[in-house]
């Protein structure tokens, strides 16, 4: 159980978390993107990116498509707001342009995340615009005076993407869209499993619910389940860093809840752990039971049960874990590879500028198909 120390901890670190938190909703609400009437002479994608500077997998990923699309000859970039800013705990040398000094002009396209769309409202003229949507659960984030409207052709769409079958599945549900679906893909040169012989060790990552991680690593410990292994917090690393982390472990907690795709237990099965716990409904499409446990949110108990058993199977046969583990890197690399998503983003992009409309040529009513919806 925790300590005085322990909770203290515990604490300062929930602090710190809803200080994050509060600090990016009020860099979202002042997000601003200038707007001319003048028609482009050099047709442009300007991908709205805030500038965050802690780890987010989908800000990763907008730099890549940026890079994505210069490599195809069209001329993109990385929008952020502040001079000079640019993520640095990933490798990069994405374009990126400012705010101060860039206008999108009548022709070029606008590609907004889906917790900025109320961008839109504050616009100073029309813009033709894309939504790439790769956190469906927070679509209803931005305070958009109409937030269905800009899922709706007829105001400047020109497609809408995303990340996995279930954000597809609730786009469609919920706007009448027909999002376009772009597998993101993980780096094997950085997300690998190997690194050399592991050591009894689990991962995991404080971010995601921690007050979940906290209670089924003390359920654990209580039990002794976690003697002989040690318990590694991944947090405030790089990219690099954390991919030779989970080189070194052999189980990864997964703790996201509601993901539109969930990058940490993709990229530990990349790293080839036996991966646990919430797939937070967009890792449904991977958390397959050769190679993971797929356990209901919350449900801490059966959450230390599965973990406990994997550690007592382990411990009777070194080496069970790596296999599944094997098993799990095998396939998100292939499912998810670069070379897949490069292909689909250019499908989507080149699509858009050659139709004029990319996956909103058609509004959808919503169908009510709950199966279809697990």
């Amino acid at each position: 159980m925790l300590g005085r120390n322990g909770i203290d901890a515990a604490a300062g670190f929930l602090l710190q978390m809803l200080r994050r938190a509060a600090k990016w909703r009020n860099q979202l609400s002042r997000l601003r993107v200038d707007v001319s009437s003048e028609e482009t002479t050099n047709r442009t994608i300007y991908f709205l990116t805030p500038d965050h500077s802690q780890p987010a997998g989908g800000i990763r990923v907008i730099y890549r498509h940026v890079d994505i699309l210069n490599q195809l000859g069209i001329r993109a970039f990385v929008l952020h707001q502040n001079s000079g800013f640019r993520c640095n705990w990933f490798e990069n040398s994405t374009s990126i342009v400012y705010r101060g000094s860039t206008k999108v002009f009548r022709g070029d396209i606008l590609v907004l995340p889906e917790i900025c769309l109320d961008v839109l409202d504050r616009l100073s003229g029309a813009t033709d615009y894309a939504i790439f949507n790769q956190g469906v659960h927070l679509s209803w984030k931005p305070a958009c005076k109409n937030l269905s409207k800009h899922y709706k052709p007829g105001n400047g769409l020109r497609g809408v993407a995303t990340v996995s079958l279930h954000s597809q599945k609730m786009l469609r549900f919920a706007f009448g869209c027909d999002p376009f679906r772009i597998h993101v893909g993980i780096d094997s040169s950085v997300f690998h499993p190997n690194g050399g012989p592991r050591s009894n060790r689990l991962s995991y990552m404080p971010r995601r619910m921690p007050q979940d991680a906290r209670l089924v690593l003390d359920i654990l410990r209580s039990r002794g389940a976690l003697d002989g292994w040690d318990v590694v917090a991944l947090d405030d690393m790089n990219q690099s860093d954390v991919a030779a982390e989970l080189r070194k472990s052999k189980i990864f907690l997964s703790f996201g809840y509601q993901e539109g795709f969930g990058f940490p237990p993709a990229e530990a099965m990349a790293c080839g752990n036996y991966v646990l716990g919430y797939h937070g409904f967009g890792g449904q499409e991977y958390f397959r039971p050769e190679f993971s446990v797929p356990i209901a949110t919350g449900d801490a108990m059966s959450f230390a049960q599965a973990v406990e058993a994997a550690i007592q199977k382990e411990n009777l046969q070194p080496g069970w874990c790596e296999e599944r583990g094997s098993l799990a890197s095998s396939f998100v690399l292939d499912q998810y590879s670069l070379d897949r998503e490069f292909v689909e983003v250019r499908q989507f992009y080149e699509g858009m500028i050659e139709k004029g409309q990319t996956c909103v040529e058609r509004n959808i009513a919503p169908q009510l198909d709950v199966l279809s919806l697990v």
